[in-house]
């Protein structure tokens, strides 16, 4: 008989008898639903799977163990790829994970989740951690879930450069390696049943082979949504299972299928998750993608104007009432307009909270507005921001001649206006990107392949460039959109922050304009900034969104059953909004967790345009540790500049 992979139930229970309920490696105290049945001799190594070559180790010893596997994917690895030390500690973890349960019931199987920021490699690592299971005889089949159609034909041609062959058209898997198809798809159901077909037919192929789900950015599933719902009919018998994520968290309240939670937070502990953010966290502060320069640094344009509008509540096509504003688009909403209580009874008299929440995004679309009768050509702060961000373009192309830019826009519309403001403006021509359709796919396609300096340095979009689409030559970004999501602002940040190898490190900084309504600096107790806030702050803006969204999703569902406010608006009430003005600019950048206004970097710009480093660079460095480290960092920079020139 071939020598069985792993242990019986009766084998397990003779080895934790063996060992009188101790880790057999430190002694630690286990119990018989906890412990791991070890191969002294590993399996690998040809040990056999009996009860006199196992051992029992408690989960410490057993992932320090193995934590020593030599995993080697060079097999698969596409031409010149090499594996960063991230991947290698998630190849080990995950591999360890899912090996150790794939001969359990389906139902107590954990999914792996891994969490690596936009850029990082995600996709590749899973790519070939299915190989490796493919190879060592744990799977047969891999099925990966994505977004998007681009994204499900950009996932098959990745896994064909390891080697993988993954069916993108049909749902099975028969002459292929897997197969790789879209959340949408795996919902959707019959016209006359409303049965799940798609998910049906999934739920066969891991019936009949054993398959290995892959969910990527599976934030967009949700336990109470159809996807959702549909997603774990079809996978629920899978022997092996990882979900994978940029940005692995949800501002709705809702949980994500397969994902693992403590105190109402995913939990990306060891030994089924690991994490690889943007900078050092409480995951991993071992490797993150900053420090292994595997993302760009990035510069934040934050941007604070003034804006004039009107709100106008029409109801059956009569005003009702019309108030006029003039904020800052960083004045505190919050407190400027505080809702009332009365102090002997401490109940709220006054709820200013839906008209906050009107304010805030009333002022954001006045800022933005851009293709109207008043605006043809956008806003003041619409024109000069896409003016000063294409001078910056053109700085970075000096360095990196095919550098693109993305604008990220509210709408068709709007994307359409903001196109005809960046000609008018600037000359330029841009590519616009609006939806799945053909057409555009093979526009981005095209894009994407273009290193020319002939090619369009702008690509203006909704929201398909939002995620997983990899343009590593994006240098600069425009947030010209009014949407406050964090997980969206985290994935758009994150498409200019792909590194092109072609190009010196510290020659491509992203930068990344945006207005300053919701970016704010971490400070610790004492007040000093903290690690998490230096360079683009992640973690916070993400945080200090959720109460804003949450309370736009209440005044939704009041206006869906047509219950009036505390305003006396219900769901008839049309809002319409009037920008008067846009104006007094204030534009300040944010780099190490310090700001800088403009007039503060302007004497470096001689070295930015001999060196290719960002003018705020240089002085964060004068301003840190003084001119002495500025001369040594311009003599590093490959184009030596005059350093007697910046010498005070």
């Amino acid at each position: 008989m071939d020598n069985a992979r792993f242990f019986t139930s009766s084998q397990r229970n003779q080895i934790f008898l063996n060992s009188g309920g101790k880790c057999q490696s430190c002694g630690t105290e286990i119990s018989l639903e906890n412990f791991h049945a070890d191969h002294i001799i590993p399996f690998s190594e040809g040990g056999i799977t009996e009860v006199s070559n196992g051992q029992a180790l408690c989960q410490k010893c057993n992932l320090a163990k193995g934590a020593k596997l030599n995993i080697d994917l060079s097999p698969w690895m596409p031409p010149g790829f090499k594996a960063r030390g991230w991947q290698q500690d998630f190849w080990e973890r995950s591999f360890r994970s899912i090996i150790q349960q794939v001969d359990l019931p389906p139902s107590e199987i954990q999914a792996f989740m891994l969490h690596a920021f936009p850029g990082a490699g995600k996709t590749l690592a899973a790519l070939l951690l299915a190989q490796l299971l493919i190879a060592r005889g744990y799977i047969e089949k891999v099925i990966i879930c994505v977004p998007t159609d681009y994204l499900r034909d950009q996932m098959e041609e990745e896994a064909q450069l390891v080697g993988l062959h993954l069916n993108n058209k049909k749902l099975y898997s028969l002459g292929f390696g897997g197969i790789v198809t879209t959340y949408a798809k795996i919902g959707s159901r019959t016209r006359d049943t409303g049965e799940m077909i798609n998910s049906e037919l999934l739920r066969r192929e891991c019936n009949t082979y054993k398959t290995l789900v892959v969910a990527d950015e599976c934030h967009h599933l949700a336990e109470e949504s159809n996807w959702g719902e549909s997603f774990l009919n079809a996978f629920d018998g899978s022997v092996a299972r990882l979900i994978t994520s940029g940005t692995p968290f949800r501002t709705d309240g809702q949980r994500l299928p397969w994902a693992r939670y403590f105190r109402r937070q995913i939990d990306l502990s060891p030994p089924h998750a690991y994490s690889y953010g943007y900078g050092f966290s409480k995951w991993n502060t071992r490797y993150c993608a900053l420090a292994d320069r595997v993302v760009r640094d990035v510069v934040i344009h934050s941007w604070d104007w003034e804006v004039d509008f009107t709100i106008t509540h029409e109801r059956n096509g009569e005003i009702v009432d019309q108030e006029n504003f003039r904020h800052k688009i960083s004045d505190n909403i919050d407190e400027l307009y505080p809702c009332e209580f009365d102090e002997e009874t401490n109940r709220r008299i006054v709820d200013n909270r839906i008209r906050r929440a009107r304010i805030k995004s009333a002022r954001r679309k006045g800022l933005l507005e851009c293709g109207t009768e008043k605006y043809p050509h956008g806003t003041e702060y619409v024109k000069q921001q896409l003016i000063e961000a294409n001078i910056q373009l053109d700085k970075c192309r000096k360095f990196h001649p095919w550098a693109g830019g993305l604008i990220i826009c509210d709408d068709i519309e709007h994307a359409d206006n903001i196109a005809k403001a960046l000609k008018f403006h600037t000359k330029e021509e841009a590519v616009v990107i609006h939806s799945d359709a053909p057409n555009d796919k093979r526009a981005l396609k095209a894009y994407k392949k273009d290193k020319t300096q002939s090619r369009a340095k702008w690509i203006i979009a909704v929201g398909k460039i939002s995620e997983g689409v990899d343009i590593k030559f994006l240098r600069v970004c425009v947030y010209m959109t009014s949407i406050t999501a964090a997980l969206r602002w985290t994935q758009i940040i994150g498409r200019v922050l792909r590194t092109e190898n072609e190009i010196d490190w510290e020659q491509q900084t992203a930068h990344f304009y945006q207005y300053e309504d919701g970016m704010e600096l971490v400070t610790d107790e004492n007040g000093n900034v903290t690690p998490e806030s230096t360079s683009a702050n992640i973690k916070l803006y993400a945080e200090t969104l959720n109460e804003e969204r949450n309370l736009l999703k209440e005044i939704q569902e009041r206006e869906r059953n047509n219950t009036p406010g505390t305003g006396g608006f219900g769901n008839r009430i049309n809002i319409s909004v009037e920008t008067q003005s846009v104006s007094n600019g204030i534009n300040q950048q944010i780099y190490d967790g310090k700001r800088f206004d403009n007039s503060e970097i302007e004497p470096y710009s001689p070295a930015t345009a001999r060196t290719g480093i960002p003018e705020i660079k240089f002085a964060n460095i004068v301003n840190k540790c003084g001119p002495d480290e500025l001369i040594k960092m311009i003599l590093k920079a490959k184009n030596k500049v005059n350093i007697n020139n910046f010498k005070k």
